[in-house]
């Protein structure tokens, strides 16, 4: 003899002998004579451990106590309890009790993998498991290509979407339209006169076709690096070093042009692209300082060579001035004589002649 309590939220299968014979509600029971009892769970499916779902349908005194859905192969169902989602069905015979609320069931057929007619809320909760639906989300900016079974299917912008993921594999490829920045750096190449120098390099970008990219390349990005390093190696075993470092500007003009000429074709246009630093080997680095010393050095003697020249030259204009007019002789005389007073503690002269003959005399016999 057992005694088993059933709660108000359970109902109980009852067996005798290996065999359903009742449905018990919720209360208190005393089993004996090779009777046993199965609790389940009356806000869950009805999934019998020891007979089948029709055998406990046959049992129930009231068929109208339960909901009951068929779901096919290619189909899913979703169960929703008073108006709430609750969870997803799979094919196959599905039973619940009518105890817990009114059940309600809407079949989709899996077949056509995009999803238009379900809340986005309740397609969130699917997503999170993907074997059931997947989720494409395509940022601002961008567009993607969906497709099924690896077959390009759908092209689509920004936005979020929604597919079946069963009878159809479904996988998506997302094309950035923004413009970007490609940056090359240390690329090292032998210049037109032998010169191993290294550069930076950088370039805007931008995808213009993504349809015609998706279907003739694996990786854009990659193509548009590779063509950028084959420019920018034509374009500098082209030049000098000498022209390197000259006209930058127009350096820049022409390895665009070159860098646009090599991605003709592949549904890029480049906006800008320029070299950002030309780095020089060690020796040829200290030779280029070398020869710019020596030029600046040069070009200051050139400057202080002029400015001896004007100062004789104005040396020259005021000896002339002098000789021809005494008294401009005198005047610098005396200016002379007091820069020397200036400098002198004392000066003994006598009684014969003027001071300023006398001072004119000493500055004579100086001479």
């Amino acid at each position: 003899m057992t005694k088993t309590i059933i709660s108000e939220n359970q109902l109980g299968l009852m067996y005798k002998n290996g065999v359903l014979t009742k449905i018990l509600g919720a209360g208190k029971y005393t089993l004996f004579g090779g009777k046993t009892v199965e609790v389940l769970s009356a806000d869950d499916e009805i999934i019998p451990q020891n007979c089948t779902v029709q055998k406990f349908i046959d049992c129930l005194a009231d068929k109208n106590s339960v909901s009951e859905i068929t779901v096919r192969d290619g189909e899913l169902a979703l169960h929703y309890i008073d108006g709430v989602y609750k969870n997803i069905l799979r094919a196959g015979r599905h039973v619940f009790c009518n105890s817990c609320g009114k059940h309600e069931f809407k079949v989709y057929n899996t077949s056509e993998p995009k999803i238009t007619d379900i809340p986005a809320s309740v397609l969130t909760k699917l997503a999170e498991d993907g074997h059931i639906c997947v989720m494409v989300g395509v940022p601002n900016g961008a567009n993607a290509v969906i497709f099924f079974d690896g077959k390009p299917a759908e092209y689509v912008g920004a936005g979020r979407y929604f597919y079946w993921n069963q009878s159809v594999s479904v996988t998506a490829k997302i094309f950035n339209l923004k413009e970007r920045i490609l940056y090359i750096q240390g690329q090292e190449i032998l210049t037109k006169d032998k010169a191993a120098v290294r550069v930076n390099f950088t370039a805007e970008w931008k995808i213009t076709d993504y349809k015609k990219i998706n279907d003739q390349f694996t990786d854009v990005g990659e193509i548009v690096s590779m063509q950028a390093r084959l420019a920018l190696r034509d374009f500098l075993s082209s030049k000098t070093m000498d022209e390197l470092l000259e006209n930058r500007e127009a350096l820049a003009n022409e390895i665009l042009d070159l860098f646009r000429k090599r991605v003709e074709g592949i549904s890029v246009e480049i906006l800008s692209a320029g070299i950002v630093d030309v780095i020089l080997p060690g020796k040829i680095s200290d030779i280029m300082n070398s020869v710019l010393e020596a030029e600046k050095r040069a070009q200051a003697n050139v400057i202080t060579r002029r400015e001896e020249v004007a100062s004789t030259r104005s040396l020259l204009n005021t000896a002339k001035l002098m000789d021809e007019n005494e008294t401009l002789r005198r005047l610098k005389e005396m200016e002379y004589i007091e820069r020397i007073c200036d400098k002198v503690g004392e000066i003994t002269v006598d009684a014969r002649g003027d001071i300023l003959t006398q001072l004119t005399k000493i500055v004579g016999s100086g001479k």
